[in-house]
């Protein structure tokens, strides 16, 4: 009888941390790091952002504000872009693009290739 409560206490415990680990958690994220890739070139768009006097706070962010709704600005952009999400991608406002993501932790990460090369996003709490 110890031995299969034992081995129901641990089942219990290892189904809980999976249901808590690697998922997106509401707050705002800071823009932490933004690279492109062509060919063999790789350029760090946030240091060149850096280099030319922008601060932190005008490098952009990522908010999600629950379980399905975020809004996004970097640099780039003139203001907030609203996007959708779920477990694999963040999709646009009008649901023409969809972008792959990891989160692990505090730190959400897009990446997409293109004709062209690659992009790499990276949001930090």
């Amino acid at each position: 009888m110890k031995k299969v409560l034992a081995v129901l206490l641990v089942v219990v415990m290892v189904l809980s941390l999976t249901a808590c680990g690697g998922g997106v958690s509401t707050g705002k994220y800071k823009l932490t790091g933004l690279t492109m890739k062509m060919g063999d070139q790789e350029i760090d768009y946030l240091e060149l952002a850096k280099a030319m006097g922008m601060s932190d706070e005008d490098l952009g962010y990522l908010e999600i504000i629950d379980d399905k709704n975020a809004v996004m600005r970097s640099f780039e952009d003139d203001g907030e872009v609203k996007l959708t999400y779920d477990d694999k991608y963040f999709y646009s406002a009008d649901n023409d693009e969809k972008i792959p993501y990891k989160a692990s932790g505090s730190k959400i990460t897009f990446t997409y290739e293109e004709e062209e090369g690659s992009m790499k996003m990276t949001f930090e709490k």
